[in-house]
């Protein structure tokens, strides 16, 4: 039987041993939650006592929920050590802006060349992105959420039935969740203006039905995508 669970306040979550739900995938869910928020680091060890007192929860639950995201991708189980969030493997991330690289610039190409396709809500979701990167103290999270929407509308919108599952395949790596969660790429002014006038090109070749244009502007947005990530993570590498 499944029951609604109250939200908890920033201030004081409600103790998940509290909670009439499934406790280990509730803690599983609470805990990727602080992944992807970076409240718990890479290589960070995750001890089952501290856990278990923290959410109200048996030793067993926690370990329940450990297994779950270690089958996901999330936590390493390292033997005579315990659990540990998973580090980024930073090649993997890199090969992943390839492969959607690809995925976005056959979506592109094919709506540039259909007439029907959604030109107007893409023409939108640019239009809001270049408001986003006017304003300096805009979220970085609220500016991927429009990029991560028009990537999708244009996938959806492709005509190529499998682009989507693909894409979705993508979304849901983990390595792929954790560099999007965080809005990696984004995390500085200068580059939510350098990808709202990307995706202004990737707009204007679309509307224009130049499919040569769409195709090399897509590419050209995840290039500068992934190397926004890349000045990132490697600022963020002690020295």
């Amino acid at each position: 039987m499944t029951v609604t669970v109250p939200s908890p306040t920033a201030d004081a979550p409600l103790p998940l041993g509290k909670a009439a739900k499934s406790l280990p995938e509730l803690l599983a869910e609470r805990i990727l939650g602080e992944i992807m928020a970076g409240r718990i680091e890479p290589g960070h060890r995750l001890k089952e006592l501290a856990l278990s007192q923290q959410h109200a929860v048996s030793r067993a639950t926690v370990r329940e929920a450990l297994i779950t995201l270690a089958k996901r991708g999330y936590v390493e189980q390292i033997p005579r050590f315990g659990a540990r969030v998973a580090a980024f493997a930073k090649e993997d991330v890199f090969d992943l802006f390839e492969i959607r690289a690809a995925l976005l610039s056959v979506a592109a190409r094919r709506c540039a060349l259909d007439p029907d396709a959604p030109r107007a809500a893409l023409a939108g979701l640019v239009a809001e992105m270049e408001t986003m990167a006017a304003a300096p103290e805009v979220d970085p999270q609220s500016f991927s959420d429009r990029s991560v929407a028009a990537q999708n509308l244009l996938i959806c919108a492709s005509g190529n039935r499998r682009l989507p599952e693909l894409y979705a395949h993508l979304a849901n790596m983990s390595t792929w969740r954790l560099i999007r969660g965080r809005a990696t790429s984004f995390l500085r002014a200068e580059r939510r203006r350098e990808s709202a006038a990307d995706w202004r090109r990737l707009e204007t070749a679309v509307r224009l039905g130049d499919a040569d244009g769409a195709e090399t502007a897509a590419r050209q947005l995840i290039a500068h995508s992934a190397a926004g990530v890349r000045a990132e993570l490697q600022s963020a590498t002690p020295a």
